[in-house]
């Protein structure tokens, strides 16, 4: 379909359409999760930065840009959706013409082929906004991934879109659970709306804070009060969150030697196996402190090779063919012309970045020390590389030969953060009993504010603040 069509289709179904309402049921949860075994290393990166949280200023020239890979190593059709959501991530109910400047349902069109790796998988990345799709209002945003049919996505994506209209101060205090002051840590936070009126602000606003970027554990909470233009979330208790350790981490960046943490590498015409040094239970040992990436991984690789332009590559193709000199010029012209018109659909990031590309996957073997008595529970690896989430692939089962719990998952290289986590009854995750927790513990925070005023149809996201909690201890004097 060509663009003035679909541009003169938008326009009409904007001018008959003023109110469309989404009544669609969707037959997936509205999280970070991964249906497709063969999809691989989902990350978000902001601005180029795979460290920050998956935020954007509405209007602004700030982006994301997610990647993933795909094992199968066969070229799907994929498509991508933006589905607009209330502050709890269910469907908003609005339309995506209010909410979506341009197109949603676009393919992917960026992808390339793995060089160079054991394990063979194309690497997809798209950003947003791009050219066909950019956002219109603030909120929650699902980004589904999907092929042929939404029903049954590749994979889901948070991302939120805020205004920044208010001020957000975030504050660590001493929490008010006096039998785990040593073991818990407690935020309070304050909104400055002097430049954002509200009818009646108690009512109308709402925070949420996350711990290290993970959505599973949440914490929502209303205004205390409010005196002048601030508002205050002081109530005690309220953010309040088990301190847990510095997490453990991995480094397999290299294969030709042994990262951190690594204690073996088996490097196979077939593929590599890494063994990482045996972990124990850190409940009863006293609080280290040390540099982590808090829960977070980075994809790389030392050894890898600086890629040939495409320039280069042409030259010696065409240089080694059989034929007088116009007839390689006139090839090497068509070839340039066709890569062309491939960049021209792009959204002029069109090269993956070489770390991508050029990164193998690694079988990882965890290794865990437990008691006996504790070896028939239900132990599992959790960080950002699984979203926290307890997969069966990441579940730890005793291994006889070792005498201890261990489990084997395929990952990138690069540098990894984890926990160990046990899965209670309630299908909550204990993470204190083998991590212990500690209030001196290093940790991020995310802080959301959501606005609804009278007669607002959607949570407008009106603030957003990061928080470190080493911050009090750089402001000593």
């Amino acid at each position: 379909m060509s663009t003035y069509i679909r541009l003169t289709l938008l326009a009409f179904f904007a001018l008959t359409n003023t109110v469309i309402v989404v009544s669609q049921d969707y037959p997936f949860r509205f999280g970070n999760e991964v249906y497709d075994q063969d999809v691989k290393t989902v990350t978000f990166e902001v601005n180029g930065l795979p460290t920050n949280f998956p935020i954007l200023v509405l209007n602004s020239s700030q982006y994301v840009m997610l990647k993933f890979d795909d094992l199968l190593n066969e070229e799907r059709h994929l498509y991508y959706r933006l589905i607009h959501c209330t502050k709890d991530w269910e469907p908003s109910g609005i339309s995506e013409i209010e909410a979506i400047a341009g197109f949603n349902d676009e393919r992917l069109r960026n992808y390339d082929y793995s060089v160079n790796t054991r394990t063979p998988y194309i690497h997809y990345w798209q950003r947003f906004p791009n050219k066909d799709t950019q956002f219109k209002l603030s909120g929650n945003y699902l980004l589904v991934i999907y092929e042929d049919k939404i029903d049954y996505p590749l994979l889901t994506r948070r991302l939120v879109v805020t205004e920044n209209k208010v001020g957000v101060d975030v504050q660590s205090i001493f929490p008010a659970d006096v039998e785990n002051i040593r073991y818990r840590q407690e935020l309070q936070v304050s909104v400055n709306f002097e430049k954002f009126k509200m009818r009646n602000p108690v009512n109308e606003v709402s925070a949420l804070v996350l711990q290290n970027e993970n959505w599973n554990l949440p914490v929502h909470a209303k205004p205390s009060f409010f005196s002048g233009n601030n508002l205050k979330f002081n109530k005690l208790r309220t953010f309040e969150f088990w301190g847990l350790a510095e997490y453990r981490q991995f480094d397999t960046r290299s294969l030709m030697r042994l990262g951190r943490h690594v204690k073996f590498i088996d490097r196979r015409t077939d593929g590599t196996d890494v063994l990482l040094e045996t972990d124990q239970s850190r409940a009863s040992k006293v609080h280290i402190a040390f540099f982590d990436f808090n829960g977070k991984f980075l994809i790389d690789n030392f050894e890898r090779l600086g890629g040939r332009s495409v320039t280069q590559a042409l030259d010696e193709y065409t240089g080694n063919i059989q034929a007088d000199a116009s007839l390689r010029q006139s090839l090497r012209d068509s070839l340039v012309s066709s890569i062309a018109q491939r960049n021209a659909l792009l959204d002029n990031f069109d090269r993956a970045e070489e770390r991508d590309i050029r990164s193998d996957y690694t079988k990882v073997t965890f290794v865990l020390d437990m008691d006996a008595a504790d070896q028939n529970k239900d132990v599992f690896v959790l960080g950002a590389m699984n979203n926290w989430l307890p997969l069966e692939e990441y579940r730890m089962v005793y291994d006889p030969k070792r005498d201890m719990m261990s489990t084997e998952v395929l990952l990138k290289q690069g540098y990894y953060n984890y926990y160990y986590g046990l899965l209670e009854n309630d299908d909550q995750v204990d993470y204190a009993s083998l991590e212990g927790s500690w209030n001196e513990t290093e940790n991020d925070y995310q802080v959301l504010i959501y606005y609804r005023g009278l007669g607002d149809l959607y949570d407008r996201v009106i603030g957003y603040s990061s928080y470190n909690t080493n911050t009090r201890l750089l402001n000593v004097r």
